[in-house]
C-alpha cells in the first residue's frame, strides 16, 4: 500500500506540481501502511475521527490539516475542521504553497 501511494503522491505532484492532501483514519493508516510517516513531510493529513478531539495521528504528522469530526451535524453531509487560517486555506486551495 506505501509503495502504490507513494506512486500515486509523486504522479499527482508531477502532473500539478502540489502534494496531495491525504484522507485516512489513524486505525486504517495503521494496518494498511504499518504507520509509514514518510508522507508527512510533504502531503496535508485530512483525518476522519469522530468525536470530541481527533485523537492520535499516524506517524509523522504532527497535526493535521483538515478533520473529519462527524458525518452529521450543522451542516449537510460531513462535518469538517481546517486547521489554519482563512489565508491558509486560500493558499492550499489554489496551490500557491
Amino acid at each position: 500500500m506505501v509503495a502504490w501511494i507513494a506512486s500515486f503522491d509523486h504522479t499527482y505532484e508531477a502532473l500539478t506540481s502540489v502534494w496531495p492532501v491525504l484522507y485516512t483514519n489513524n486505525q486504517w493508516w495503521a494496518k494498511c501502511t504499518g504507520n509509514y510517516g514518510g508522507f508527512a513531510s510533504q502531503d496535508p493529513l485530512w483525518i476522519a475521527s469522530y468525536g470530541s478531539a481527533p485523537g492520535p495521528l499516524p506517524a509523522g504528522w504532527p497535526t493535521f490539516t483538515f478533520w473529519q469530526a462527524s458525518t452529521t451535524g450543522t451542516f449537510p453531509g460531513d462535518q469538517d475542521v481546517f486547521n489554519g487560517s482563512r489565508s491558509d486555506l486560500i493558499r492550499l486551495a489554489t496551490a500557491a504553497r
